[in-house]
């Protein structure tokens, strides 16, 4: 079960019965509540009734009336873009018609018949996007009442973030569960045991804490410039294949680095977010990637990155492999003290083992 749809809302908007059905019987399965719309005008009276409400709305484009392109449009005019909304077509892309469904604001497309495995991937990440975006807008409403400076850095950092999250929006992470839960309570973990205790505590404070806790999970976002054969390959990537994969993490800082220079004043969290998607793969030796670098060449937040990011890779089943037991997971990390992970970073690590192992409980993954 996909967890990322659990309780979200769901529009879905179709001139045939029996396709409305069928998406209301997937995502039901998946927990989603839904809404169901047989064309373009009642889509919009259910979107201003519900408004911000809507996780995602999953429109197809050939009715008649109001096509799903033209709704798009409307949409947009009415809920703005914190909504993401995904186009079903019969037909074969086309660069026309993709460029149409974009400009009117779609985030995604999807062709028909629909593979429900795909749908659900794609689905469960417009709505970890929407997500992200409300919890964006929740922080900022709460800060609203701060002084007029914390005010205005707020409002950049939310203009900045936006940009970088619409850079997502055809992101095609196949990975679902509970990964970026967990990825963000390790390094919460690691950098306030790291704030207590090592020869760290003077870089670390509780700004610190916080930030890598809420930029950690666009550590990925650099994925969206993957091809989907690779990144929803149903298996192990071979060497040409895996080349491609790993210039992700430098899509992934680029994106971020284009939203930090449109600030007009340093943002430490956006900075933060960056440097863990550029160099979460580095590795203390000089033997990762995308630059090579080494040591405390690597920015410490993409240091702690590392270590989480791994220890979620190896104790998390994917098609290619099965889940490692914390103890296999234990050995391998150990080893790489030194070489892959910074020595204080595994040795952080090393006393909050109980909690690594009671988070990943906690978040496990359906299946």
């Amino acid at each position: 079960m996909n967890r990322l749809l659990t309780d979200a809302l769901i529009l879905l908007v179709d001139d045939t019965e029996s396709n409305l059905e069928l998406l209301e019987m997937i995502f039901e399965g998946e927990r989603a509540k839904t809404l169901r719309a047989a064309g373009g005008e009642k889509a919009l009276e259910l979107a201003k009734k519900h408004g911000a409400g809507i996780d995602l709305i999953i429109t197809d484009i050939r009715m008649p009336y109001m096509d799903g392109i033209q709704l798009t449009g409307k949409l947009r005019e009415l809920l703005g873009h914190q909504t993401p909304i995904m186009l079903l077509t019969a037909e074969r892309k086309t660069d026309e018609q993709l460029s149409a469904g974009l400009q009117a604001g779609a985030n995604d497309y999807l062709i028909k018949p629909i593979n429900e495995v795909e749908l659900l991937a794609r689905s469960g990440s417009l709505v970890r996007l929407k997500r992200v975006f409300d919890e964006n807008m929740e922080l900022q409403r709460s800060l609203e009442l701060k002084v007029i400076e914390r005010t205005i850095e707020v409002e950049m950092s939310r203009d900045a973030t936006m940009f970088a999250l619409a850079k997502q929006a055809e992101f095609r992470d196949p990975e679902t569960g509970s990964h970026l839960e967990r990825i963000r309570e390790y390094v919460r973990l690691l950098a306030a045991q790291m704030q207590k205790t090592g020869p760290y505590q003077s870089r670390i404070d509780h700004t610190f804490v916080m930030n890598i806790y809420k930029a950690s999970p666009l550590h990925d976002i650099g994925k969206v410039g993957i091809p989907d054969r690779i990144l929803l390959k149903p298996g192990r990537l071979d060497p040409d294949e895996f080349e491609i994969m790993k210039q992700h993490a430098a899509f992934g800082g680029r994106t971020l680095h284009e939203a930090e220079e449109r600030l007009l004043a340093p943002n430490q969290l956006l900075t933060m977010a960056k440097e863990i998607a550029f160099c979460h793969h580095e590795k203390w030796d000089g033997s990762g990637y995308p630059g090579g670098i080494k040591g405390e060449e690597i920015p410490l937040p993409a240091r702690i990155m590392a270590l989480a990011d791994v220890y979620d890779a190896l104790t998390s089943k994917r098609v290619y492999k099965s889940a490692m037991s914390h103890e296999e997971t234990h050995a391998i990390i150990a080893k790489g003290k030194g070489t892959h992970f910074d020595p204080v970073v595994i040795d952080a690590y090393e006393s909050l083992i109980v909690e690594f192992v009671r988070i990943r409980d906690s978040f496990k993954d359906a299946g």
